[in-house]
């Protein structure tokens, strides 16, 4: 619950950086800040899991990747980095749950 709690707040305060220039399609959000960079979050469902992935891209840096997955018992947070210029990619259907990068 804590977990969730903290996903929630992440999200609402990558939503309020800059709610301006916030932008919403389909499943995925997205906002930029001059002095941070550009925040994506995306949600995602899968048969026995929902899946949040937020992914930071900072000028000229490596993107920084954090998902959580939401089981019906438990969750599992996760945290890697991309090159930059590449998605991150969250994979719910193992254990332990899988970042990649697209």
């Amino acid at each position: 619950m804590c977990l969730l709690m903290r996903s929630v707040a992440v999200a609402y305060c990558a939503c309020n950086i800059a709610a301006a220039d916030a932008q919403v399609v389909g499943n995925t959000i997205t906002a930029d800040h001059a002095s941070i960079g550009k925040v994506q979050a995306q949600i995602r469902n899968y048969d026995q899991a929902i899946a949040v992935v937020s992914q930071l891209n900072r000028s000229s840096s490596s993107v920084e990747c954090n998902g959580v997955c939401y089981f019906p018992s438990s969750s599992r947070p996760i945290a890697w980095k991309c090159d930059p210029g590449r998605k991150c990619d969250l994979l719910c259907t193992v254990i332990p749950p899988v970042g990649g990068c697209n």
